[in-house]
């Protein structure tokens, strides 16, 4: 039926797709700036991907996370995210396979792709492993010009995109909203909540 998870092909969910390791590692990067994590010694915080997951969910969005396999095995999936997240097949020499599915799934979805990665690599090596013409001009001169979405967490630890989804996505779209089987309980329950002050990284 039209509005379920993943979706059929004629009604595509409206669904955001996220680059769990760039949001993550980011998420910490920015503890550090506002010094609230200086004695922190991990790079990536599964809470940045929680807090992009709650925003895109207050838009009624179905977000899809595409993580790293080394990123779930040396940080596993929380267990209120893992209906959430999609862990990436190991790939021999394809170091930035999680890269390809986010920009795989945006392009079947027709959605927003959220990665502070720019794709230059993805955008112009005719010889880049799994690249292909039409993800080349996807992303140079498609649709990814505008659904490619980057974000700053700021001082107080809020997730920020550069392009609200309001601004790609249509009230034409709003019938199917409806999550899948499991998802979007721990992000209703905090939709009342206000931002925490950062405390530092919480451990998966």
């Amino acid at each position: 039926a039209a509005g379920t998870y993943p979706g059929v092909e004629a009604v595509p969910p409206r669904t955001v797709i996220l680059n769990c390791a760039n949001i993550g590692c980011s998420y910490v990067d920015s503890l550090r700036l506002a010094g609230s994590a200086e004695q922190y010694g991990n790079k990536f915080d599964w809470e940045g991907v929680r807090l992009a997951i709650l925003y895109y969910e207050d838009f009624g969005l179905l977000p899809q996370g595409v993580c790293k396999n080394r990123t779930a095995a040396l940080s596993p999936v929380p267990r209120d995210l893992k209906p959430y997240i999609t862990v990436c097949p190991v790939m021999d020499n394809q170091p930035d396979v999680d890269d390809l599915f986010t920009i795989r799934l945006a392009m079947k979805y027709k959605c927003q792709l959220v990665d502070n990665d720019n794709y230059r690599d993805w955008k112009g090596q005719v010889d880049k492993k799994d690249s292909d013409d039409d993800v080349r001009h996807w992303l140079s001169f498609g649709p990814g010009t505008r659904l490619k979405v980057s974000f700053i967490f700021d001082r107080l630890g809020t997730f920020i995109p550069s392009v609200p989804p309001d601004a790609t996505y249509s009230a034409a779209d709003s019938d199917s909203r409806s999550p899948p089987p499991g998802v979007g309980g721990f992000a209703r329950d905090r939709r009342s909540r206000s931002p925490p002050m950062p405390q530092g990284p919480r451990q998966s």
